[in-house]
Parts: structure tokens; sequence; C-alpha cells
């Protein structure tokens, strides 16, 4: 009835000259451009700070609009009025929020390594590309994070969320790969039948746990076992600590749980060695 029921607050970042893009990459901050201070400085991407965007700094709809998907309408309206080369958004990170951004085409690039001190949360980073040099950006950042991100999670994001993280996995895009050799793969077949000892060698289960995550190709395992794969093979937690976090009522079962999580992905994105390894020790 000619009332505003969804608002958005965006300011216009990056477009910067060359010396000031040089203070930023040398440690120098400049104010209103928090996504390519980011970018040039902790990302070490000079260049980014020279593509224009917008980030959008607030959306709301009114109480009693909401579950219409306004929220949704109002993003695509961005999309299609905002003149630069990119969208972003900066947040602190909840399952809900990086879903909603996820939905309406935003993809992360960046968690924060410290909480937000208001939020209480890491922080999330995630751009949609509106031009060429936009999506050369995304790119270039998205693919930096898939190499990235699995580092800090057994470091600055070792007691993150593991559903905040199984979000962010799920909002990056992309398909991590999968490197692992002859040797690997046996190993993490014979985990489930406890032929073989995951920390022998990690190594497969992580790259396994983490491609799912970011780029699964059925809902083969519950949100349960992705919990566990993250707390245990992506953030290192110890068993008591796994089996706690995902509420198992004993280590035991939360190492069986593991196991099954484990014979799952191998079944689904092995080779045809690890599958036979696996039919083998059934």
């Amino acid at each position: 009835d000619g009332h505003p029921v969804s608002v958005a607050l965006l300011a216009r970042e990056g477009g910067l000259p060359a010396t000031t893009r040089a203070e930023i990459y040398e440690g120098g901050t400049v104010r209103g451009n928090l996504l390519p201070d980011l970018l040039a400085s902790q990302l070490r991407d000079e260049a980014a700070a020279g593509v224009v965007g917008h980030r959008v700094l607030r959306i709301a709809t009114h109480e009693a609009a909401r579950s219409r998907a306004l929220g949704s309408r109002l993003v695509e309206r961005l999309r299609e009025g905002c003149a630069g080369d990119w969208l972003g958004v900066g947040f602190g990170a909840t399952p809900r929020l990086v879903r909603f951004w996820r939905d309406n085409g935003f993809r992360a690039i960046h968690l924060g390594t410290s909480r937000d001190e208001r939020s209480g949360e890491h922080s999330a980073i995630m751009l949609d590309p509106l031009s060429e040099r936009g999506r050369a950006l995304h790119d270039r950042h998205a693919a930096w994070f898939r190499r990235r991100f699995p580092g800090t999670l057994v470091d600055k994001h070792s007691r993150a969320d593991p559903d905040v993280v199984r979000a962010v996995c799920g909002a990056i895009g992309g398909r991590p790969a999968l490197s692992l050799g002859e040797f690997e793969w046996r190993l993490a077949a014979g985990i489930p039948y406890g032929a073989a000892i995951y920390g022998t060698a990690p190594r497969p289960v992580r790259q396994l746990a983490f491609r799912h995550l970011v780029a699964p190709e059925t809902d083969s395992l519950s949100a349960r076992q992705e919990r566990l794969l993250v707390a245990r093979a992506l953030q290192c937690r110890r068993w008591e600590s796994v089996t706690d976090v995902v509420s198992y009522p004993s280590r035991t079962a939360c190492m069986r749980a593991f196991g099954d999580a484990v014979e799952t992905l191998v079944d689904q994105y092995g080779t045809e060695t690890a599958r036979q390894e696996l039919e083998r020790l059934r």
C-alpha cells in the first residue's frame, strides 16, 4: 500500500588511485573501503582496490512482511541498479545468514580469523560479480579461499561452530581437487573397518571431507555426519571434544560414526582401487 517494506543501505567502495592502493598494500588504512582494504592488505591483492563495487552495509525487511522473499527481491533490484563491478557484504557469520547470501548468488571469499566484538561471530565476506572485472576479482579470491581455508580450520578457526564452517564451505563454489595417491586411497578405505588408523595419514580424509562440503555430488551424508567431519577431520579436535560437540553418547559411537562417514565418501569419490579395497574389507 505504498509503504516501504524492505530497505538496504549501501556504500560505494574501491576505484582507488594507484598511490592509495600502494598505501593500503603496504599497511595503511583508508576509511570507508572495508572490502578493498581487506583484499589489498590482508589478502595481498593490490589491484583489488582499483575495482569499483558496492558493499551492503544493512538490509532489513519489516517484521510484518517477512517470509515472503522480499529481501531476495530487493537484492535482485540492487544487482540491476548498481553501477560497478561487484556487490559485496560482510557480516557476523551464522548458518542462516550465509545461506541467505549464497541463495542470492553471493560466494564466500573470506572468513575472519578473529571474532567480531559485537556479534561474537567470525566475519564472512561474500561477493557477487557484476562485470568481467568483478568476475575476475571474484574468481581469483574464491580460488584462493578454497586453497587456504583448510589451513585456517586447524588454527584460527579450530573452534568455530561446525555449522558455520559447513555453511561457509557450501558458499565458496568451485570444486576442490582431490590429489590422492594409491596408498592414501587404500588407507582411507581401510579406516571404516579398522584395517587402517586415521592418525597415520589424516590428509586423504581431510581432502575428501572438504571436497564434499564445498561441492557435494549427492546428499549422501546427514548434517550430523558433516558436523563430525568438520570437527574431527577439518578442525582436528580431539575425540573427546568431538564427541561432546556433535553429541554422541560415547567416544566409541563417535569413532564408529566417523568410519561410516569416511566409507560413504570413499565409495562416492574414490578411485576404482579405493572401491575395490572397500569391497575386500566388507
